[in-house]
């Protein structure tokens, strides 16, 4: 399904006219019909839609996952079920090396609606590369003790690096890649050691 059917579907879903839609999202009415007449295949704006919809950013922008948000039961109702330390990508990048997994006690820390393990931490994205599904000021939620698997969101640490990198993980052939979301950044491989510092489970945006 592409993003205009998806647009369509979602404001079919949310009884909303395009009028409606430009109105809650901040958009103009000429750019919401371009959009589902796929007249414009993307836009940086998936956020502001996905929110005046209704719907997940990530299933909004890629087709993947759920598309609407459940607004049922305890974590998806939207209600914090645990609190983790917002790090910086440096200290990331030797979280799983820490013996003792814990934040400075002035470390922010953001509240999670999903179910982690205790050394889950949080990030702020950084840059457009994992555009458009992680805006830039974005904060992702990372597992360690999760498993990443072909076409998991990872938080990696090459080894030759000081601080960690965001990018979706690609396995082919037993060869391993990072690849950004926005396609003008290039498709790297993993060619040297590298930290696997967590899997993300959770994004989190504020619009104000």
């Amino acid at each position: 399904m592409s993003l205009a059917l998806r647009i369509k579907q979602a404001r079919s879903a949310a009884r909303l006219t395009q009028r409606d839609l430009a109105k809650r999202s901040l958009l103009s009415q000429q750019m919401i019909s371009k959009l589902e007449n796929g007249l414009v295949e993307s836009t940086t704006e998936v956020f502001n839609l996905a929110a005046a919809l209704n719907v997940d950013p990530r299933w909004l922008a890629t087709g993947q996952g759920e598309a609407m948000k459940s607004s049922q039961g305890g974590e998806e109702a939207g209600r914090p079920v645990a609190y983790v330390p917002l790090l910086s990508w440096v200290a990331a990048g030797n979280w799983r090396d820490m013996a003792d997994q814990r934040s400075p006690a002035d470390a922010e820390r953001v509240p999670v609606t999903c179910r982690v393990g205790d050394g889950a931490y949080a990030l702020r994205v950084h840059g457009d590369s994992m555009e458009p599904v992680f805006a830039n000021g974005s904060i992702i939620v990372v597992d360690p003790s999760l498993e990443a698997r072909n076409g998991s969101y990872v938080v990696v640490r090459l080894d030759t690096a000081a601080q960690a990198t965001f990018k979706q993980l690609v396995i082919d052939g037993g060869q391993r890649f990072l690849k950004p979301l926005n396609p003008r950044y290039p498709l790297m491989e993993i060619r040297e050691e590298a930290t696997l510092c967590g899997v993300v489970k959770q994004m989190l945006m504020n619009f104000e």
